[in-house]
């Protein structure tokens, strides 16, 4: 750990350059001040702390243009610590960075920054670049996931040959996440030197003090026994900030950086020191003493002559780095053609006429690191579960193996998603819904993740409920009925039922905007669709069609229990029930088709190896709102699961087997008769 070093003479330069950072911190803490006070809300000390911090980075340091704050060479500044935004939102005002609400362009104003929180303002309450803030790469505020989307940005910028440098603001609070030390494990993992981490150490949290564990001490301890270079800093002097940030190492051997800036909360306004002011803007009756107060902090400083807005000549902007030249991609091959390459796929297609869902994936993913190279892979120590592993191999400069951190691995995959990527993060179905606060952010803030879950659903069978993906067909459905920004469904789930449907989805997934999840069952199933077979999202497929007039029964699935459907349909026509079977693979749904399909006064029944919330919850909410539509009949997992032998052990433990399907549609046929 690097400990300040004794105050050399200052040099005139030097002090010039101070007492200019020193006008603009205070300038812009008046306007984040201004700002909150204006909105009712915000965290104006938090903000007062990164006052100098910020300065220094956006007005020296980084290499940016305001005019074009999304430059593909830009360097990048994350704020993990996103309740103190307003700091950031008064130099964006200041320096006019452009803006885009609505999608048209022009420098942001004062009267945008007033507008803080507002529901027709951009300036949201958290950095949000899908509301025309183009300057941020990410949706931040639940804390914990900055430094995460750094290491995607760091990972993105190295595979383009980029020498832009990401810079992260982290509170010290907040490094109580775990999330955290999960990436500084990632980031010194791959070298990913050009990340800095900055922790804003003002002691105060929300309700108490910072626990000790949290504190620069033990900050700086914690970093450089994660393989960072800690360097502890006075967080308001210019000069000691910028020595350190210009000194960071840039060769992929060095050991990142870790910038402890001591700092204080609520700087320069004591009345807004100590507990009890986080989150509470200054009211409009205080408002003047609080900015006098900064005038005071101006004249102690020797800076209350300085006009902030004529500091060009000493806070000067470097430029970005042009980026380099990107490579177009190809078509990649199709199923086929991607069996045909593995012989050891190629002799079990050809015997059994079957293969798993996650092999499947594992073959489109590779074929699309060929095709492509803005593909990119992430896995999370299960790449020779999820077959994950051939990427890796084939492509191992565009592969970040994440290790048990699901966590971070999204947060990383968002991260090289805004750096221009189209990511593939992959592991058991069951451990991404550890990271469902991760995927939420990330949706948030438009990443276009590509999410694989395998070991879908109760099918797993022997490793029992510990594994099994059953809640995660319910959150990320609800998911696929909320729109981003574009109109389309902020996520898009999909679940397909022989590996024909996984490698074609997968190879739309990647050439489509947008987040997905791609549920991929575990064991091998036999293959039904042929070569050529499309999978538009929404739609289905109609795999058996009762040849009835009237009323139906439509067993409707997706995975696995499509196989059961098609088994069960064949013992109830040995019993004369015409039985029409759909493969509803994706999520939302075109619903109206599949309930005319059964007409009025037939029954849907439902077939899910999953917590309710699926497709089962899909129809029955259509069908709600419809006119003469048929009853819906949802069977899920509503027993908890348990290891079994083999896959039918389970399904008939919690009631899925396909005696019990011809059961539940021999009982709902006797009701309609």
């Amino acid at each position: 750990m690097s400990m300040p070093a004794p105050v050399p003479p200052i040099d005139p330069a030097d002090d010039i350059r101070s007492k200019a950072v020193h006008a603009k911190a205070i300038a812009l803490g008046k306007l984040a001040i201004r700002a909150t006070t204006s909105a009712g809300s915000g965290h104006p000390t938090t903000a007062l702390s990164l006052a100098h911090l910020v300065t220094v980075l956006m007005y020296g340091v980084m290499r940016w243009d305001p005019a074009r704050p999304d430059a593909p060479g830009s360097d990048r500044l994350v704020l993990s610590e996103g309740h103190a935004v307003p700091i950031v939102y008064a130099a964006c005002t200041d320096l006019g960075v452009t803006v885009r609400p609505g999608g048209a362009a022009r420098p942001m104003t004062l009267d945008d920054l007033l507008a803080l929180r507002s529901i027709d303002s951009f300036v949201d309450g958290h950095p949000n670049p899908m509301l025309g803030f183009p300057f941020f790469d990410a949706a931040t505020g639940s804390l914990g996931q900055g430094l995460s989307v750094a290491a995607g940005l760091a990972a993105a910028a190295r595979i383009d040959g980029s020498a832009k440098a990401i810079y992260c603001i982290i509170g010290d609070g907040e490094a109580r996440e775990g999330q955290i030390w999960e990436a500084m494990d990632f980031i010194a993992d791959h070298g990913l030197s050009s990340v800095v981490a900055l922790f804003n150490c003002n002691a105060l949290g929300q309700s108490d003090r910072v626990s000790p564990a949290q504190d620069w001490q033990s900050l700086a301890r914690k970093a450089e026994a994660f393989g960072w270079e800690a360097v502890v800093v006075d967080g308001h002097d210019p000069v000691a900030i910028e020595q350190v940030l210009r000194a960071r190492p840039t060769s992929r051997e060095a050991r990142p950086l870790c910038v402890i800036a001591r700092t204080v909360k609520g700087w320069g306004v004591p009345d807004l020191g100590g507990m009890g002011h986080h989150g509470t803007p200054v009211t409009a009756g205080g408002l003047d003493a609080a900015l006098a107060a900064l005038d005071a902090r101006a004249r102690a400083l020797g800076v209350a002559g300085i006009d902030p807005g004529a500091s060009a000549a000493v806070l000067t902007i470097a430029p970005p780095p042009a980026p380099p030249a990107s490579t177009p991609a190809t078509e990649p091959v199709g199923f086929m053609a991607a069996v045909g390459r593995n012989p050891t796929v190629a002799a079990a297609v050809k015997e059994k006429r079957a293969l798993s869902p996650r092999r499947a994936y594992g073959l489109a993913l590779e074929a699309l690191g060929a095709a492509n190279p803005a593909v990119v892979a992430l896995d999370a120590d299960v790449k020779n579960s999820t077959y994950a592993d051939g990427f890796a191999k084939a492509f191992p400069e565009r592969y970040f193996e994440a290790r048990i951190a699901e966590q971070n691995m999204v947060s990383a995959a968002a991260g090289l998603a805004s750096g221009g990527k189209i990511p593939f993060a992959s592991t058991f179905g069951r451990f991404l819904e550890r990271a469902f606060d991760q995927i939420e952010m990330a949706v948030i803030g438009g990443a276009g993740l590509k999410l694989v879950g395998t070991h879908a659903g109760a099918t797993l069978a022997s490793d029992g409920p510990s594994q099994m993906a059953l809640a995660d067909v319910a959150f990320m459905r609800a998911f696929s009925h909320v729109e981003d920004k574009a109109g389309r469904p902020a996520v898009t789930v999909l679940t397909p039922s022989d590996a024909v449907g996984a490698y074609a989805m997968v190879l739309a997934m990647a050439c489509s905007p947008g987040a997905f999840y791609l549920r991929a069952v575990r064991a091998d199933l036999p293959i039904f669709y042929a070569d050529d077979e499309r999978f538009p999202f929404g739609g289905h497929k109609v795999l058996r069609c009762s040849p009835n007039d009237g009323p139906r029964m439509v067993l409707v699935a997706s995975g696995y229990m499509v196989h059961g459907c098609l088994e069960a349909v064949e013992v109830l026509a040995s019993a004369g029930h015409s039985v029409a079977v759909v493969d509803a693979y994706s999520l939302p749904m075109d619903t109206a088709p599949v309930l005319a399909l059964a007409g009025r006064g037939g029954v849907v029944m439902t077939v899910e190896d999953n917590y309710v919330g699926g497709i089962g919850s899909e129809l029955a909410e259509a069908a709600a709102e419809a006119v003469d539509a048929p009853r819906v009949h949802a069977l899920a997992v509503r027993t908890m699961p348990k290891s079994g032998r083999t896959p039918n052990d389970v399904l008939a433990y919690v009631r899925l087997g396909v005696a019990d399907i011809v059961s539940a549609v021999e009982a709902a046929a006797r009701n309609v008769a």
